[in-house]
């Protein structure tokens, strides 16, 4: 059973990724967990320091699931990172990255520095995976593989966005022609 702490971390990012940072306060999360404002300030002293633990978890998050994936060929590890935002539609929300970039300039610096860093992290393993993919012949792409993970993430993330304002399915098109992009051609 998750500690009242845990179960803070957990509504808080869900708030995030479904309202935005700015548009959540304490009193949503307390009343969801039917606890007082004041047990969320007893493990939280402000929102600032609840929202870098959001990204800290959504951090641990992603290198458990890399750690997972480690085994899988690199067009199936790209694969598993791009449901990861299906998987983010299908729960009415968006990425971490996307819900807090928008709102980056205003967030605190200790926010934004550990934003920073998990953009970081991501980049880091994907350009690492499509090198290592492209090296064993297990995906192609005809761009640097700096540019195939912008476009991946830049994709990726816009394509969740667009899902909420859109008729059409743009996160299954994005996700397809990605995947396209990478794909071996035999």
């Amino acid at each position: 059973m998750l500690s009242t702490r845990k179960k803070i971390v957990v509504i808080a990012d869900q708030l995030i990724r479904m309202k935005g940072y700015n548009a959540f306060s304490y009193a949503d999360i307390a009343s969801t967990l039917n606890i007082k404002n004041a047990a969320i300030h007893y493990h939280f002293q402000s929102k600032a320091v609840l929202g870098k633990e959001v990204i800290i978890a959504s951090r641990e998050k992603f290198k458990e699931n890399t750690t997972l994936w480690s085994s899988f060929s690199s067009f199936d590890q790209v694969n598993a990172f791009i449901e990861m935002y299906s998987n983010n539609s299908k729960n009415n929300c968006i990425c971490f990255m996307g819900a807090l970039g928008s709102s980056y300039n205003t967030l605190p610096i200790e926010m934004q520095q550990e934003l920073t860093d998990a953009h970081e992290e991501i980049t880091v393993w994907l350009i690492n995976v499509l090198k290592l993919g492209k090296e064993k012949q297990e995906i192609e792409f005809d761009i640097t593989a700096e540019e195939m993970s912008d476009l991946i993430t830049s994709g990726m993330l816009a394509s969740l966005i667009l899902d909420r304002v859109s008729k059409h399915a743009v996160l299954d098109n994005v996700k397809r022609t990605l995947l396209k992009r990478i794909e071996k051609k035999n």
